[in-house]
């Protein structure tokens, strides 16, 4: 029984001596690590302000960060439209972020406005045409007017960019309108009800000249409408010949 106390006591002193040896290893890696290690990674390089380059040029952008020491990758390219060709739009690290000097500083640039394919507006009415151009980002400009023995009257057979070209968006596009087959007998349009605007828009399209515009007073009706024409509607004309028109105005 002796023996065996006497066996623990000497076994348990042991344990503690190991046990001793095992913490006192741990606060010296523990010292080293902190002291030591550390430092040395930290110091692997200092740090510094990363530098704002957003809205930059990317070869200024770049040149200011190769000159402080950073590698520059051009990470992607983005169509933009509140951006000209060639600028920087995003940068990361972030700007005034504190990073170490070497590093790699990746860049995203504006590749400018998505460029609009002119859509095809042949066949269409010109209302039509004008919605396209609209849905594709451009404007419709001018309207020409032309007699046509392929079309019928009142349908786009012109454009002034052709169909698949690249251009750029907002741009005016003028359309040709088919007045349809030319008639060897000229006829009057109806002019009566039409607004003044109208009238004249309508004359350009047919070679009827405008002549005299008269004024007449009418309640309920309004200013600038057409009352009269001279020629009835109609009628034929010979290319050259003028039409008088009578027209509302407010009656004082």
């Amino acid at each position: 029984m002796e023996k065996i106390r006497e066996f623990i006591r000497t076994n348990h002193k042991r344990w503690w001596f190991r046990m001793s040896e095992v913490f006192l290893g741990l606060i010296v890696i523990v010292m080293v690590m902190d002291q030591v290690v550390m430092p040395w990674y930290i110091k692997l390089g200092d740090e510094t302000e990363m530098p704002d380059v957003i809205e930059m040029n990317v070869n200024e952008a770049k040149t200011l960060l190769e000159s402080k020491g950073f590698q520059v990758l051009i990470s992607d390219s983005l169509y933009d439209a509140t951006h000209d060709e060639n600028v920087v739009i995003e940068q990361n690290p972030y700007p005034y972020a504190r990073v170490k000097e070497g590093r790699r500083v990746y860049l995203s640039i504006s590749i400018g406005d998505k460029p609009i394919i002119m859509p095809n507006l042949f066949s269409v009415s010109p209302r039509e045409a004008e919605l396209i151009l609209e849905t594709n980002g451009l404007k419709l400009r001018n309207k020409n007017y032309v007699y046509s023995d392929i079309y019928h009257e009142g349908t786009v057979i012109g454009q002034s960019y052709p169909q698949g070209q690249i251009i750029k968006p907002g741009t005016g596009i003028d359309i040709t309108i088919s007045l349809g087959k030319l008639h060897e007998e000229l006829v009057v349009p109806d002019l009566i009800g039409k607004s003044l605007y109208e009238a004249r828009a309508r004359l350009r399209e047919t070679q009827l000249k405008l002549g005299e515009i008269t004024y007449e007073e009418r309640e309920n009706i309004l200013p600038e409408t057409i009352l009269k024409q001279s020629i009835p509607p109609g009628d034929t004309f010979k290319p050259g010949d003028t039409i008088d028109l009578t027209v509302s105005k407010e009656k004082l």
